[in-house]
């Protein structure tokens, strides 16, 4: 069995928003003459490779301890797309995308994961690739940067059409490294209440 690591390490080479960065400083340690040792971490919900749920942008929406956890767990389908610009609903009809599945787009975005400066161009998803996936009643979408909506979408519309069809969304995955084809996917949230997403230590079995 091939298990492919899909998680960003969260580290100061992290991608991150605003004055999101995050961090794990030990407040005890073995080398100092502590007892144990034990570190302090501080964040976001929205940190690395994280799930965004519903609630995220929905009203009354599903937060991490309402939803179902199908929707993190089960049968995938990696894709890769090469494309200067933000996949469209051409881009995704390349492929024999199947009805209420999850699905995780490799844009060749992976290795700005693994640098500390925000890239602003990065590739998200269109509208209209937005109303695809929901006409196929996908279950979740992944994609290999910190957003499914471009760097100057302030209104968030493709947050809003799939989060709002109960889809939810997987961003800062890593996929560089993993060849195309049918997974079993594992990136399950923490439990918090109330809450609108999750770092997630993603994962991809081989079926």
């Amino acid at each position: 069995m091939k298990i492919y690591d899909i998680t960003a390490e969260i580290s100061a080479n992290l991608p991150v928003y605003g004055n999101e960065r995050p961090s794990a400083t030990k407040v005890a340690e073995l080398s100092k003459g502590d007892k144990y040792t034990l570190s302090k971490i501080t964040g976001t919900t929205h940190t690395g490779t994280h799930a965004d749920m519903p609630a995220h942008f929905i009203l009354g929406g599903d937060t991490n301890d309402t939803i179902p956890l199908n929707h993190f767990y089960g049968a995938a389908q990696l894709i890769r797309i090469t494309t200067t610009s933000h996949v469209t609903a051409e881009d995704l009809r390349q492929f024999d995308i199947p009805v209420g599945g999850i699905l995780l787009i490799d844009t060749g975005q992976s290795k700005y994961m693994r640098q500390g400066t925000l890239k602003t161009d990065f590739l998200g998803l269109t509208p209209c690739a937005a109303s695809l996936l929901i006409e196929k009643k996908i279950k979740t979408i992944g994609i290999d940067y910190l957003s499914v909506d471009p760097f100057d979408a302030t209104d968030f519309p493709v947050h809003m059409a799939l989060l709002g069809s109960g889809i939810a969304i997987l961003e800062g995955l890593v996929l560089d490294n993993v060849p195309e084809g049918d997974y079993t996917l594992s990136a399950l949230p923490l439990k918090i209440k109330d809450g609108d997403g999750s770092p997630v230590r993603a994962i991809l079995v081989e079926v």
